[in-house]
Formats: structure tokens, sequence, C-alpha cells
């Protein structure tokens, strides 16, 4: 069995190909689109929320069957047709060429495959089981995010403007461990939960004073 080395990867600007206009195709093209790439869609059809991005410009689109030479300088391809021919001869083409390829519902063609994955502002939580059961991962991603709600994406945003404070004000790497831990009590999630956020930035400040002594 394929074990796979999980990893979180930047596609920041970067092509990346996408064949078939189907309800998968779309749930991959908007995966792509949030981190950033430069988004090719190719399709015999195109569905009304495919027409509303290309008009907005989002994405680039071709209404034709898909060709090998279409793939040329991509970085990445996500074959998601009903045609298994064109899908694998996407597959072969890219392995070939060293472009990263995930073709829908066919792991052995892949040279990656997408986990579940929970998005909390930049709380990425991904559950994975190696493709043998990507309904048991969706069902696991279910559960997590029960617990995991959107106060841990504020909780990450008052991080991004503390963090850099605490590394440069708290000298003693105990000290600092502790101040770190201590934001993570339920008394601040309590209040990010509730929209105060005002209250918890206070509170986790008044901890950083105490780091300091």
């Amino acid at each position: 069995m394929i074990k796979y080395y999980p990893l979180n990867l930047s596609l920041e600007n970067k092509k990346c190909v996408v064949l078939g206009a189907g309800a998968v195709a779309w749930r991959k093209i908007r995966r792509l689109l949030e981190c950033g790439s430069r988004v090719l869609v190719i399709s015999q059809e195109i569905t009304p929320q495919l027409k509303k991005l290309f008009g907005q410009k989002k994405i680039v689109f071709k209404n034709k069957r898909a060709g090998l030479g279409d793939l040329k300088g991509a970085f990445l391809v996500v074959a998601a047709t009903d045609d298994r021919k064109l899908n694998a001869l996407a597959s072969a083409y890219c392995l070939k060429n060293n472009i990263l390829v995930n073709v829908v519902d066919s792991p052995q063609e892949c040279s990656f495959i997408l986990p579940a994955v929970l998005r909390r502002g930049s709380l990425n939580i991904s559950v994975s089981t190696d493709g043998l059961s990507p309904a048991l991962a969706r069902k696991i991603r279910q559960d997590i995010q029960q617990r995991y709600g959107p106060e841990y994406a504020k909780l990450l945003r008052l991080l991004k403007i503390i963090r850099p404070l605490a590394l440069k004000k708290i000298k003693l790497p105990r000290a600092r461990n502790l101040f770190f831990q201590r934001i993570f009590e339920p008394k601040i999630l309590a209040f990010l939960k509730k929209n105060k956020q005002r209250a918890a930035k206070k509170i986790i400040m008044e901890y950083l004073e105490d780091a300091q002594r």
C-alpha cells in the first residue's frame, strides 16, 4: 500500500489545470482558487458557477476536449472528467513530465491525493486515509469541526499580532513557552466565541506583561 508524505504546498500564482466541469471538478477548482493559483479549466461543458467565475476573470476557461498540449507548463493537474482514457493519458503525461497530478477516484494514477480539510481561517486540519476511504475522512472532518469552531480563526488573527511581540519581549524560552500555553486557556476561547475580541486581547496582553517579569 502506498504511504503518502503529508505536506502543505504553496500554489500561489502557479498554473493549475482542471480537466472537467462536474461537481467534483468544481470542488477542486474552489480549493485551488482559495490558494491563489492561476486556474485553467478545460471542458466541453460549462456550468453556471464556472461561467460566473470566467466572467469575473477568476479562471481561464477553454470550451473544448482537452489535449496533452493543454497541460504544458502546468505545475499541477486535476483530471476530473468522466472519460477514463483521457484521465489516464493526462496522468501518464504528467508523471513523465514531473507535473503533480490527481486523477479523481483513481489513486494509482495520482502523484498526490487530497485529504478532507477543515479550514478555520489560518487553521487547516487535514484528514487522510491514504485513499482507502474518502468517506471516512469526511466523517472524521465533520466530527472535528464540532470541536474547532470559528473562534480558532479569531485566535490566530490575534496571534499574528501578538506572537512577534512575545518573541521580542520575552527573553527566557521557558517563560515564552508558558505564555503561549496560557493563550489557549478556555476563557480566552470563550470570549472569542462570543465575539469579544477586545476582552480576549486584553487578557493576552496582561499575560504578556506578566511573562516579562
